[in-house]
């Protein structure tokens, strides 16, 4: 519109009769799209605009939409497009600053917004007005005007759209506010029609539980339950059929079903539906109920079943497994609806429910029963075990347990088998096989490589049953067609496995859970019993071992000869356990009977006294193991001496010598071919005793032996040592007149010559003095060690740091100025003879000082060790040591490793302190290096441990010395 001058009221006026009728007309719009057609057309016609649009910001504030338009009928493109707000940055610009553009000349939007016309992909007009609306605040749309011609917006029409727009606004506002009103009352209404739905399925489905429930009621039978389903199915479902599925291997087949179905298709799902059925496989991986609409017969690969629109799964799952299937197919509709399947939810929870409470309720029927089998089997065992409780026989224990299993089961036969070596052998038989045939082989034994049906349960330990005989399991065809069913059960005895029990039955029969819970029941009551028993026979065999064993020792007392104790032996056997005996020893490689049984056969005897190799016969493997072996059935066992057939059982006890077979004891019985374990108890404890027996009297003839040895030689040492301590006495005593005369007639001949001696005449009379005074010297070296050995020791306590003490006082005049360092440590109590103890400590101390005269400071050292038995008593010094190669010559008579030019001396100080110690029990030691010093030591024993070391010949308490013994037991004791 062009405004001309002074019109300016008129247009306005003009203008406001438009806005009165647009706002007139606003008021009555409900809807967006009446307000956008009221608002635009008396715009663009008011102000002669060729085209206008309104467009319009959604909930997020991101997008346009075009909410309408008018004069845009044209192909031409427009920058007014729908689509990102970020991407019209006009409009953007205008809702941002909230306020009006207008652009009144050509290229003037275009000078504004260069870009916008590639961005949009549109063309702009020569003019236009943009004109923003807001609502609640919040940006709500544009409304534009697009000119063909420069239009100048005069206050006016700015005015007028400014209202417009505002009008507008509102009017949306309004129509917003309608909308959504509207929108939440239909929500509601379709929310109340989906409750209303549901509680009409809800009490239709209730309705069929609840029908399904009355009429099945406490009813357990299951085609009941199922016939109860079918009809309130079909009373829900018209012109439905129904069928009820159980898996039989890989199939489903159809025990029960509606009779309206079609004969072919009955046939097919009474014979069989595989597991892999499309409709069937999604039941079962899904367990929960499936809906098929639109039932397609081929694919589903049941062809007789083309009559359906729709069909159903249902899977009755007890005890968390399903086995059978609930299905349903629908003929006059190809959908389920939801109230269709609620409903049958309903029926399948109801048949679930009662098919659990009747597996439930079956279950406790045969645990009922199982609990009743289980205590007749223990009362009847219970019994049994009180009819044998004065029994220790197995083989009697597992009869009567036959007896009782077979009078609870039908006719058959009941046999424990054993198995030794490669066969099966029946040990205990109750019932007739009916089959001779089968009866040869069972005695003749069962190899038990072909014995499938017996290796099973002994190899795996757990009972194994057969509801079918597999009568070509044990190569035994043609003798076993008559069985039926039969049951295998290891049998252990003390936690060890025995054997096998084995009940065959003539007729058919199924091990129920009731059969298996009886024959196990009565397996551990028959091991408790054989455990029992076990116990009670192997406390029975130790109390007559034992007995044996004490009335053996009763019988041999102290006995040392060895055919006597062997003959005790054999009699004592043949009196307990009436069997033959023979006494064996090694001569060479044969053995010998040396001792045997009065009552031997006379035709063996010659045989066995004649001997054979050991080794080569049947028990050697055995004996060779140090204990006792026995023999059953010794006449199939290859005789060495065919004549030893007269025995069925034989055993032997060995005895060892340092490692050696020296000999055995063996015994035979004529009566019995096995060896209970009474006589296996009894001949042990013999042979143990008697072994016994000849180690103690092969001992005392040892020690009998080295006690008259020990008791020659001591004889002789003492005549020896008598007759040497008398040798030395004599020659001590004889020596002293010849070297005094010596002496005396030197002395004679310096005195008559006189000053008429030359030098070397001096020196030679000098020497002959030297020499008698060393002679002298020996001599009562001599004397002193024979007084040792021959006086009486007179003990008492005595204190070695006293003694010690002494001693250096006495050594002060040979220390003189030399420099003596003294190191004593604490000294014992000890019992000894005080004066001979003072001799040994002044011997070795006098030694420690004399080889230690060349050094400028001597050290001595004196302590004592304490044993467990004894004291140590050390002497150490920095001397010029020894050899030690040469130490075991140091105690000995007139024996010195140094040079008398060295060191002066006798030669007899260390052998009088090795005589001195010994007699009191003791011991002496020395350890030395050259030029590194030397220790000597002695030992002592304590009080409490003198009894059997000190030599008491010859000993007497202090202050008795006067009653000491005879010189010729005092030369004994020195030894």
């Amino acid at each position: 519109m062009t405004s001309l001058p002074g019109s300016e009221v008129g247009a306005f006026a003009s203008l406001a009769d438009d806005l009165q009728e647009i706002t007139e007309a606003l008021a009555a719009a409900s809807t967006e799209r009446e307000v956008i057609e009221i608002v635009l057309t008396p715009a663009v016609q008011a102000l002669g605009a060729v085209a206008g649009i309104v467009l319009l910001v959604d909930q997020t504030d991101q997008q346009l939409k075009i909410a309408g338009s008018q004069g845009y009928e044209n192909a031409t493109p427009t920058v007014w497009q729908a689509g990102q707000l970020e991407d019209h940055v006009l409009i953007a610009d205008i809702l941002r600053m909230r306020e009006a553009r207008y652009f009144e000349y050509a290229g003037a939007l275009k000078e504004a917004y260069p870009e916008l016309e590639r961005r949009t992909e549109g063309l702009a007009a020569i003019a236009h007005a943009t004109v923003p609306m807001f609502l609640d605040n919040r940006p709500l749309g544009v409304i534009v005007l697009d000119f063909t011609e420069p239009h100048h917006f005069p206050p006016e029409e700015r005015r007028f759209l400014t209202i417009l727009a505002g009008q507008c606004t509102i009017a949306l506002g309004r129509a917003q506010a309608t909308g959504t009103l509207e929108a939440r009352v239909e929500d509601r209404t379709r929310q109340l029609e989906e409750q209303t739905r549901r509680l009409e399925e809800e009490r239709a489905a209730q309705a069929a539980f609840v029908a399904f429930t009355e009429a099945v009621g406490s009813e357990t039978d299951l085609s009941t339950l199922v016939g109860q389903a079918i009809t309130v199915l079909q009373g829900r479902f018209p012109g439905a059929s129904i069928g009820y599925y159980e898996e039989e291997g890989k199939l489903w087949k159809a025990r029960v079903w509606s009779q309206d179905m079609h004969p072919e298709l009955v046939t097919v799902i009474s014979a069989g539906v595989p597991s892999e059925t499309p409709l069937i496989s999604e039941v079962l991986q899904t367990r929960q109920p499936v809906f098929t609409d639109a039932w397609d017969a081929q694919q589903q690969g049941v062809e007789e079943s083309r009559e359906y629109g729709a069909s159903a799964g249902y899977p009755l799952v007890v005890n968390g497994a399903v086995h059978r299937l609930l299905s349903i197919g629908l003929r006059h509709t190809r959908r389920w609806s939801e109230a269709d399947k609620a409903l049958l939810r309903s029926v399948g929870r109801s048949l679930n429910l009662a098919l659990e409470r009747t597996d439930a309720a079956r279950q406790l029927l045969l645990q009922n029963a199982e609990l009743q089998a289980h205590t007749r089997a223990l009362e009847s065992f219970a019994e049994l075990t009180r009819d044998l409780a004065l029994t220790t026989d197995p083989l009697l224990l597992i009869r009567r347990a036959q007896e009782v299993v077979m009078s609870m089961l039908a006719d058959g036969a009941a046999l424990y088998f054993v198995l030794e070596g490669e066969r099966w052998h029946s040990r205990v038989q109750h019932g007739s096989l009916h089959a001779p045939q089968l009866q040869a082989a069972v005695d003749a034994g069962l190899l038990y490589s072909e014995t499938y049906s017996l290796r099973i349960p002994w190899t795996a330990g757990q009972p194994y049953f057969q509801d079918m005989y597999n009568q070509d399991g044990d190569g035994l065809t043609s003798a076993v067609a008559h069985i039926n069913a039969v049951a295998y059960l290891p049998l252990r005895m003390e936690g060890a496995q025995t054997g096998v029990l084995t009940f065959a039955l003539f007729n058919q029969r199924s091990w129920s859970r009731v059969d298996r819970v009886v024959l196990e029941t009565v397996i551990q009551s028959l091991e408790l019993a054989l455990d029992r028993a076990a116990k009670t026979r192997r406390l029975d065999e130790e109390r007559t071992a034992l007995a044996a064993f004490t009335h053996f020792a009763e019988r041999v007392g102290s006995e040392t000869d060895v055919e006597a104790l062997v003959g005790q032996a054999i009699a004592m056997l043949h009196e307990t356990c009436e069997v033959e005996a023979a006494y064996f020893e090694r001569d060479g490689d044969l053995f010998r009977t040396t001792v045997w049984s009065p009552s031997g056969d006379p035709t063996l005897l010659p045989l066995l006294h004649q001997g054979f190799p050991l080794q080569h016969s049947g028990i050697a493997l055995g004996l060779q193991q140090n204990t006792a072996a026995y023999i059953d059935h010794w006449r199939d066992t290859g005789l060495l001496i065919p004549q030893s057939g007269i025995y069925q059982a034989v055993a032997g006890y060995p005895y060892f010598v340092d490692g050696t077979l020296e000999s055995v004891l063996m015994i035979g019985s004529q009566t019995s071919p096995t060896w209970d374990e009474r006589s296996k108890g009894i001949f042990r404890a013999v042979g143990h005793s008697l072994n016994l027996a000849l180690d103690r009297a092969r001992q005392t003839r040892m020690v009998t032996v080295q006690r008259d040895l020990l008791n020659a030689r001591t004889r002789s040492l003492s005549a020896a040592n008598e007759e040497l301590e008398a040798f030395a006495y004599s020659v001590s005593h004889d020596l002293r007149t010849p070297v005094r005369h010596m002496t005396s007639f030197g002395h004679m001949l310096r005195k008559t010559l006189d000053d008429r001696l030359d030098e070397k005449s001096v020196r030679y009379l000098g020497i002959i003095d030297q020499a008698a005074m060393r002679m002298n010297t020996l001599i009562d070296a001599m004397l002193d060690l024979a007084r040792t050995s021959r006086q009486p020791l007179s003990f008492q306590q005595v204190e070695l740091d006293g003694l010690v003490r002494t001693v250096r006082v006495s050594l002060e005049p040979d220390v003189g100025e030399r420099q003596i360092v003294w190191v004593i440590g604490p000294l014992p109590r000890v019992l000894g003879d005080a004066g001979l103890l003072q001799q040994v400590v002044e011997n070795l101390l006098s030694n420690a000082l004399k080889y230690t005269a060349r050094k400028a400071e001597a050290q001595i050292e004196i302590w004592a060790e304490d044993g467990p038995h004894d004291w140590r008593v050390c002497v150490r010094d920095n001397g010029v040591g020894f050899d030690a190669r040469y130490a075991h010559k140091l105690f000995g008579v007139f024996q010195r490793l140094h040079r008398q030019e060295d060191f002066e001396g006798t030669g007899v100080g260390l052998a009088n302190v090795r005589r001195v110690i010994a007699r009191h029990g003791g011991t002496v030691s020395a350890e030395g290096e050259l030029d590194q010093g030397a220790t000597f030591s002695f030992t002592l024993p304590k009080e409490g441990m003198l009894g059997g070391q000190l030599d008491f010949k010859g000993a007497q308490p202090a202050g008795d010395a006067d009653r000491g013994m005879s010189g010729e037991e005092g030369h004994r004791d020195s030894l």
